[in-house]
């Protein structure tokens, strides 16, 4: 090789490599300047989101489900008004079938109120854990 030839490619490979660590840094910052932007608009979010309230929406809802697992059992269950469950019943032989009703006196829950309920102890207890 003569050293033309070494010098032209080691030229190139030294311009090679300085342009790619000069767009590698350019790039960087891009990504620093973009995320900046991001975190920025995060924080103007979250701003805007504590002023509209919605921490007390959340404890409303929480303090009416758990008045409605917890406490209101206990009030309706002394009161004279009750569940009215109806149950097929089979008859003489299958033949002669009907629907028998018995009135229940107490609070229904319903397995919406229950899976609830879990969905907020499993939030409450979730969320406690990262602290």
């Amino acid at each position: 090789m003569t050293t033309e030839l070494i010098a032209m490619l080691g030229g190139s490979a030294s311009g090679f490599i300085f342009k790619l660590i000069g767009q590698l840094v350019a790039n960087q910052q891009n990504t620093v300047d973009a995320m900046l932007k991001k975190q920025a608009a995060a924080d103007e979010s979250h701003q805007k989101a504590a002023t509209r309230g919605g921490e007390w929406v959340r404890r409303v809802i929480v303090c009416t489900v758990l008045f409605a697992v917890v406490i209101a059992p206990f009030i309706l269950a002394h009161s004279p008004e009750g569940v009215t469950v109806g149950q097929e019943s089979k008859g003489f032989f299958g033949l002669f079938g009907g629907v028998k009703y018995q009135t229940l006196n107490g609070y229904l829950i319903l397995p919406e109120i229950r899976q609830t309920v879990l969905a907020i102890v499993g939030f409450y207890f979730g969320s406690s854990t990262i602290k």
